[in-house]
C-alpha cells in the first residue's frame, strides 16, 4: 500500500495549532491538540457584475463593492462609480488623459500622470474633484498605491527620449517628493499596499519580477509566475491579488501573493489589460472592469479558505 509520502511527495506534519487556512490549501497535517487530521480548502471563483458604461482602458481605485474608475482611452475624463451591482457616470475629471494611475478609495480616490508625460495629480472626495500638486516628473503608466494622503508612484514610462524609469514619488495629500527608486526600470507595474509596506509586480517590457518596500528601501521578492504589463491589483504586501495584463488579446491569469509565494488562483472569464481594478480591496475580494479588450466587462472575485476536518473510515 503506497504512503502520503510515496503519493504526494510531502509526509503528514504534526502541529499543536493549524495554520493559516488561505495559505495552507491542498495540504494534510495532524493536528496533536485534537488528535484530528486536517486540511484546508478554498473555494474562489470569478462572477459576473453589472457592465460599464462606457468602455475603455481606465484607472481604478476603491473596493469591490465601491469602486471609481476615471479617464482613459479616448482620451477622456470621463468618470463611473460603482455600488456593487452597477456603474453610474458621476462628475468628470479635471483633466483629459489615458495611460493615467489611480489608488484610494471611492470617497477619497486620486489620479495622476498620464500620456504624454503628465504632471496632474487630481484628488476626487466621492463627488467633486480636485487638483492638487504636481508630479515632479511627467509620465504614464506608474504603478499607484496607498491612500490619497500617502501615495507612491513608482516606476512608468518617459516620452521622448523613451526612458523606463525607476523613480518612486511620495504624495502627503498635497505634494509630490522623491522616494528611494526602484531596482528596475518598468512601466505598467502593479502596486499594492502602503508607503511603507509596498508590492510591485510585474511590468512591461513584460517581466515577472517583483518588488518590495519596507519603509527605505526596495528588495527583489520572488517572481510572478505570469509575465505581463498593466495587470490590475488588489490588497496588500503580504495579501495580493493580481490579474490581467498584456499582451492586447488580453491575460485572464489570476495569482496570489503571501507576502513569500505566489500561487494560482481560478483565471477570469474575460483576458484584459489597463482594466480598473480595486487596490484598496482584499486578495479574496477584488473587481476588474472594462479594459482592452475587456469591453463593458465586469468581474467579482470573491472566495473562501476554510480548515476541514479529515474524517477516515
Amino acid at each position: 500500500m503506497s504512503t502520503y509520502k510515496a503519493l504526494i511527495g510531502k509526509y503528514v506534519r504534526s502541529v499543536s495549532s493549524d495554520p493559516t487556512a488561505a495559505y495552507a490549501e491542498g495540504e494534510l497535517w495532524y493536528n496533536t491538540t485534537s488528535n484530528t487530521f486536517k486540511t484546508a480548502v478554498s473555494v474562489f471563483a470569478w462572477a459576473s457584475g453589472g457592465a460599464v458604461g462606457t468602455a475603455r482602458t481606465t484607472a481604478g481605485a476603491g473596493t469591490q463593492t465601491a469602486n471609481v474608475i476615471m479617464g482613459g482611452q479616448g482620451p477622456t475624463s470621463n468618470v463611473e462609480e460603482y455600488n456593487g451591482s452597477s456603474w453610474s457616470e458621476v462628475n468628470n475629471m479635471p483633466y483629459v488623459a489615458s495611460n493615467l494611475s489611480g489608488t484610494g478609495i471611492q470617497t477619497a480616490a486620486m489620479a495622476f500622470g498620464g500620456y504624454p508625460n503628465v504632471t496632474t495629480t487630481a484628488l476626487y472626495d466621492g463627488t467633486n474633484w480636485t487638483t492638487s500638486g504636481s508630479l515632479s516628473t511627467g509620465r504614464e503608466l506608474l504603478a499607484g498605491l496607498g491612500i490619497q494622503t500617502a501615495a507612491f508612484g513608482a516606476g512608468g514610462y518617459i516620452r521622448g527620449p523613451e526612458t523606463y524609469t525607476t523613480a518612486v514619488e511620495s504624495f502627503n495629500g498635497s505634494s509630490w517628493t522623491s522616494a528611494p527608486s526602484l531596482n528596475t526600470g518598468k512601466y505598467g507595474r502593479t502596486g499594492s499596499g502602503t508607503t511603507s509596506a509596498s508590492l510591485v509586480s510585474g511590468g512591461s517590457p513584460n517581466t515577472n519580477a517583483t518588488e518590495e518596500y519596507n519603509g527605505s528601501s526596495w528588495t527583489t521578492g520572488n517572481t510572478r509566475p505570469y509575465s505581463a504589463g498593466s495587470a490590475m491589483g488588489s490588497g496588500t504586501q503580504t495579501a495580493a491579488l493580481n490579474y490581467g495584463g498584456n499582451p492586447s488579446s488580453g491575460v485572464q491569469t489570476t495569482v496570489e501573493y503571501d507576502g513569500t509565494n505566489w500561487s494560482s488562483k481560478p483565471n477570469m472569464a474575460t483576458g484584459r489589460s489597463m482594466g480598473g481594478g480595486s487596490p484598496a480591496g482584499t486578495s479574496s475580494l477584488a473587481l476588474a472592469s472594462t479594459g482592452s479588450p475587456g469591453g463593458t466587462a465586469t468581474e467579482e472575485f470573491s472566495g473562501t479558505s476554510t480548515i476541514q476536518t479529515v474524517t477516515t473510515s
